[in-house]
């Protein structure tokens, strides 16, 4: 491994979560994996994993299927209804159609049996970072006041740490950054964020209001008599 470990510097720009309750195993994949990512994170359980992704910049997961208090399936679960896509790889020691049927409909990336070959999960890793570099422009933005957005991921960080959006808060920034070259009027975000449906006369400011009490007050910008607009180059 250590021959071929050139071949792996394109790691060093991503951080990888290890989810596995196994001490020893997870000591053991957290040392060879320093090797190549440019941070290793760790968790023993799904509890943990989910307060990683929350404080965390994760490029891709690795965890394994059966954990005490929260197992893998649940945990990705869980995130998946967060609106988080990363990456993520189950490892398992089980293979029977039961475990396969609850791992289907989380899109992950792959399913390995235990023991893993490392030099497997390394070529995955390279895979699915160079197919999302082939898209990472349409997905990454960087506002004005240095706020960071992964639109793909959907995930927003200031100063490296991640700021949680509710789910109407991340739809006006999308909104937002998909018509930065435009103003938006508060009778076009009103249709689009909620289609017609009956809203109070103050549902649009209060969304900004709270969308720049965690993104920025300059972030976005009230043009008079106008609407809105994304502060960005």
């Amino acid at each position: 491994m250590e021959a071929d470990k050139s071949l792996y510097e394109e790691l060093k720009k991503y951080s990888i979560l290890i989810v596995e309750d196994d001490l020893i195993a997870l000591a053991s994949l957290t040392n060879i994996f320093k090797r190549y990512f440019n941070n290793v994170i760790t968790a023993t359980n799904g509890y943990e994993a989910s307060d990683c992704i929350l404080s965390h910049k994760i490029d891709i997961i690795l965890t394994d299927m059966r954990m005490p208090y929260q197992d893998g399936v649940d945990f990705i679960q869980q995130i998946r209804e967060l609106d988080f896509n990363t990456p993520a790889i189950f490892m398992s020691a089980h293979s029977d159609s039961e475990t396969l049927l609850r791992v289907i409909p989380l899109k992950i990336s792959e399913y390995l049996i235990k023991p893993i070959q490392i030099s497997k999960v390394l070529e995955l890793c390279l895979k699915m970072f160079k197919e999302k570099t082939k898209i990472i422009d349409k997905y990454l933005y960087q506002l004005n006041n240095g706020i960071h957005i992964d639109l793909d991921d959907k995930t927003v960080y200031k100063e490296g740490e991640m700021v949680f959006l509710t789910k109407k808060e991340f739809e006006l920034l999308f909104l937002l950054l998909k018509n930065r070259h435009s103003i938006l009027s508060k009778i076009q975000i009103e249709y689009a964020l909620w289609n017609g449906e009956m809203i109070s006369e103050s549902s649009v400011k209060t969304l900004i209001k709270k969308l720049r009490e965690k993104i920025g007050e300059d972030a976005i910008v009230t043009v008079k008599n106008l609407g809105y607009k994304i502060c960005m180059d």
